[in-house]
């Protein structure tokens, strides 16, 4: 109901005794609320702070409020009572259609998504977010608890453009650090011949590849956990992964051009990590493909890209995350090194068992790991020379790290280390915690993290594409026209099905562990994302019977013919959208939104069954184009609240 809170507001504040309370209408309208019954009226303003100021009770205030009102014949109106200390307004229908529909047109013109943007505001103009969205670890597939940090720092990348914010979205890729030692380690082990090839000076990076056909970021793993168990009872081992570690630090500054044997060792290291950045990289795209979010390599290295960026850089944030990775901060940019002599010089950084720290909460608590006893960083300076970084080009104004929750004594020190650098912007990084990935185990019944029968963590392209297959069946079984199309089934059954799987994590509240039930997910009738596509559907399909029958909507809809009491509540909900909007950003919340949707959605149902017999298009021409205005609006709101939380929509299911 903003738009109508803001006019109200605006005439309120206009009044000689709100100007003589000094009430001024922001704060006005921030006091309106809803009454808690359907029949106490449309809005309801309390009169404690103009009693306050005018020194009277405050159900005297709200009668001398509600009398300088009526005087002023409000077009939009049609009662304004009061009921104690409140005063509650009655809005006329044909108003509440005419401005809530025709806002949401003016908002959205078209049938393009790319032009739907109510709900939009610009609060967060002129101001820039980085928010750390996915930021899995090289060497390791994407399990299903990686759904949770991607999807929702890709809803909120969303909901902040949305509030007007420049957003920028950075997937923190874990690329560098001591365990990728251990990895090169355990490769060149188990496959000298490929470490002998990768090393020598002119092997070509064809013959590399070739080496490496084949290869899934698994089978990196695995032997990575290999090596990684068999050196804990060995410390020969243990040497040897901090040893290879030593040689891939030293090619970052070297040059690999000669045949001696230490630099083809350094040369070996640096491809071999080279190598499993691109097995991992090529993995993650096609996960990310299919829940549709992209990323570019940062800094910007291919053509295309930079051309998009240089000519319009705001479309290219909006379209596109940033892979940067941790070893970027180490050789790439000097911010590490930077951070580390800043720390010294400013006192904050202490040398203790060979390490440098600092004690952020006392010297009783885990302090800040700047740098380890054999000089190599840790992922706390990596973090907190990634934030500087962000400050620094971005200009960020704020710091989102979308993160699960057992990550939160890491961002608390983090936020509280940069503080003591002296960078006052940390203040603004928030850490936005999320719960678990929950599945239920076949045996027990029981639930937990997610995982397969054989104890493996369930890998989130098996999971999506698991969630593909099923709804081609349901989809190719409601309608065989539509399977007829194999290429068009397969697009709508990726919709749907990863839809099912993002929208069942983002109607629920971050911090709450979500359970993960094939059958509720699914389910094309309940609380689910295939259920929210197919009403968005249903509104496009009543459209269009309507123009089948009528024809193409002409003039002016007749919105007094809107009386049935559900095409009010209807209305007002639409209303409420930019309000959802506001406060998903400022809770950091996707599921306000979720939430909303469903609700949107219930109370569609609900029409729809109370006007079945007469149909939403009926035989009354001038009823039925007032209707389908409703329906339009209904489904703009419905489709750009669906592409917040980052579900793409189908026009047939």
């Amino acid at each position: 109901m903003l738009i109508f809170k803001q006019q109200l507001a605006q005439v309120i504040a206009g009044l000689p005794l709100a100007k003589d309370a000094g009430l001024t209408a922001p704060a006005i309208e921030a006091a309106f609320s809803a009454p808690p019954k359907p029949d106490m009226g449309d809005l309801s303003l309390p009169a404690f702070p103009l009693a306050k100021a005018l020194k009277m009770a405050p159900p005297q205030a709200a009668a001398k409020l509600a009398e300088a009102l009526q005087q002023q014949q409000l077009s939009y109106c049609s009662e304004i009572r009061t009921a104690g200390p409140y005063v509650n307004f009655y809005l006329k229908a044909d108003a509440l259609a005419r401005d809530i529909i025709g806002d949401v047109n003016g908002r959205s013109p078209g049938d393009a998504l790319e032009q739907w943007h109510y709900g939009d505001n610009e609060s967060g103009n002129g101001k820039t977010v980085v928010l750390d969205i996915s930021s899995p670890n090289i060497a390791k597939p994407l399990g299903v608890h990686h759904l949770r940090s991607t999807m929702i720092g890709n809803s909120l990348k969303r909901i902040y453009e949305a509030n007007g914010w420049r957003a920028v979205g950075v997937n923190h890729l874990g690329d560098w650090g001591t365990g990728f030692g251990k990895l090169i380690a355990g490769l060149c082990e188990a496959f000298p011949d490929i470490a002998l090839k990768v090393g020598r000076k002119h092997t070509t990076p064809a013959e590399i590849e070739a080496s490496f056909q084949g290869w899934s970021a698994e089978d990196l793993n695995q032997i990575y956990a290999r090596f990684s168990q068999r050196s804990k009872d060995d410390p020969a081992l243990e040497d040897a992964g901090k040893r290879e570690f030593a040689y891939l630090e030293r090619a970052l500054d070297a040059t690999l051009d000669d045949d001696d044997p230490e630099t083809a060792h350094m040369r070996r290291n640096f491809r071999l990590w080279e190598y499993i950045k691109r097995i991992s990289l090529r993995e993650f795209e096609v996960v990310y493909r299919l829940l549709g979010v992209k990323f570019a390599p940062w800094p910007l290295v291919y053509p295309e890209l930079k051309q998009m960026y240089e000519r319009d850089g705001a479309a290219f944030f909006r379209e596109y995350g940033l892979y940067t990775g941790e070893s970027y901060f180490v050789a790439g940019a000097p911010y590490c090194k930077q951070l580390i002599e800043d720390a010294k010089k400013a006192g904050i950084a202490e040398h203790s068992e060979d390490a440098y720290v600092i004690f952020v909460d006392g010297k009783d608590k885990p302090p800040i790991l700047l740098l380890k006893d054999d000089g190599a960083t840790s992922y706390h300076t990596r973090d907190m020379a990634g934030g500087r970084y962000r400050r620094d080009h971005f200009q960020m104004d704020k710091g989102v790290y979308v993160v699960d929750f057992r990550q939160g004594l890491h961002f608390k020190q983090l936020f509280k280390g940069l503080e003591m650098l002296g960078h006052e912007w940390a203040k603004e990084c928030v850490h936005v915690e999320f719960g678990l990935m929950l599945g239920k185990d076949e045996e027990t019944g029981k639930w937990g993290i997610f995982s397969t029968r054989k104890g493996k963590i369930l890998l989130l392209h098996d999971l999506l594409n698991d969630a593909i297959e099923t709804v081609k069946k349901i989809v190719a079984e409601k309608n065989p026209d539509l399977a007829k199309d194999a290429g068009r089934l397969t697009e709508i059954a990726t919709r749907v099905g990863v839809g099912a799987v993002v929208f069942n994590d983002l109607k629920q509240g971050r911090r709450n562990d979500v359970k993960f039930d094939w059958d509720e997910v699914l389910d094309f009738s309940g609380e689910t994302g295939p259920y929210m596509l197919y009403q968005y559907v249903r509104l496009g399909s009543v459209q269009r019977k309507f123009r089948e029958r009528y024809g193409e909507v002409s003039g002016t809809p007749d919105y007094a013919k809107l009386t049935h009491p559900q095409e009010r509540e209807l209305l007002k909900m639409i209303a409420s959208f930019p309000e959802a909007v506001e406060r998903a950003c400022r809770e950091n919340e996707p599921s306000v939104i979720g939430r909303y949707l469903l609700d949107l959605s219930a109370l569609f149902s609900s029409y729809w069954t109370a006007t079945k017999d007469e149909g939403i298009v009926g035989d009354d021409r001038n009823l039925s184009q007032a209707r389908i205005a409703l329906v339009g609006a209904l489904r703009k709101v419905l489709g750009r609240g669906l592409a917040l939380l980052g579900l793409r929509l189908v026009d047939e299911m």
